[in-house]
């Protein structure tokens, strides 16, 4: 004598089936079942733990709020993942149901590779946002050199014009400090006296960078003020810029979405089993006596014949 083995109401009761109708069930079909309601448990763990970490640390959201966060994300995984396995197997549902799961599978990975790198992210935040004070000033300095420049070409044209009318090489021709020269000796102080006031604001801005970076590296902003778009592009940007954490990403990324897919895999993998056979024998035979039943009612002939060959009830 073999004994049947039972399945746990529990179990049942996350894929919502009925404990009494599972332990009529076959060893394939309770293998299946518990399959299914072990493979549910994953994604929605791991979005439920993501949740939390996510409303806490990123958005610094207190325990209770994040608690429920986390009992939302949880919940709304579980209805789609039980959706995906009351989804009849066919091709096109096939490919619908990968869809989704990728799609959840996606945004979960990318959630949970915010907590793991979690400094990482922080510490490319803080970079980001020094770079980005070094651009802002660099872009004004760099306009500033290029003033400063200008000046003083035109100071040194000026002053050589200047000389030139001095020595009688250029302009009139005639050497003589008269008042065409100290036209042009005027012009040309007045230039030099432009380029000091430039290359002092050159200076300034040289100055108010450095200090901006030292008041930035002394006190740098807090990352939980950044969002979490920026955290996301924070993160790529890391990995862009370090091979080995692109790769312990990617093997991170790959491993979750594994896990998120969990249920839609074990939806392809298992095939029909004898209680689904006989499930659909029985739909079969309902369907059957339903339409002799149309049929005896809208044509007496036919209720003749089923009334001669038997009862169609």
């Amino acid at each position: 004598m073999t004994i049947k083995h039972r399945i746990s109401p529990y179990l049942c009761k996350v894929i919502g089936e009925s404990p009494e109708r599972a332990s009529r069930f076959h060893i394939s079909t309770i293998r299946r079942t518990e399959a299914f309601a072990i493979a549910i448990h994953i994604p929605v763990l791991v979005w439920a733990v993501t949740g939390y970490l996510i409303a806490n640390g990123v958005f610094a959201l207190g325990a209770l709020t994040s608690a429920i966060v986390a009992a939302a994300c949880g919940s709304m995984v579980y209805l789609v993942e039980r959706l995906v396995l009351a989804t009849p197997k066919a091709p096109w549902m096939t490919l619908g149901r990968f869809v989704i799961g990728f799609v959840i599978a996606l945004l979960g990975a990318s959630a949970v590779d915010l907590v793991i790198f979690e400094r990482e992210i922080e510490k490319q935040l803080i970079a980001s946002k020094r770079l980005e004070i070094e651009s802002e000033f660099r872009k004004r300095i760099d306009s500033q050199a290029d003033l400063v420049e200008r000046r003083r070409l035109d100071w040194q044209s000026a002053r050589e014009s200047a000389h030139c009318e001095a020595n009688g090489t250029c302009g009139s021709r005639i050497r003589s400090t008269g008042p065409v020269y100290r036209e042009l000796a005027r012009h040309a102080d007045f230039l030099q006296k432009e380029y000091v006031s430039a290359n002092s604001q050159l200076n300034t801005f040289k100055a108010s960078k450095d200090q901006a970076l030292a008041d930035f590296d002394a006190a740098p902003p807090l990352s939980k003020d950044a969002g979490l778009l920026s955290r996301v592009q924070a993160l790529h940007e890391y990995t862009a810029s370090n091979k080995m954490a692109l790769i312990a990403w990617f093997l991170f990324f790959v491993l979750v979405l594994f896990f998120e897919l969990m249920v839609v895999f074990c939806k392809m993998v298992f095939n029909e089993t004898v209680d689904d056979e006989l499930e659909r024998i029985r739909e079969n035979i309902s369907q059957e006596k339903a339409r002799n039943y149309r049929d005896a009612v809208v044509n007496p002939q036919t209720a003749v014949r089923v009334a001669i060959n038997g009862s169609y009830t």
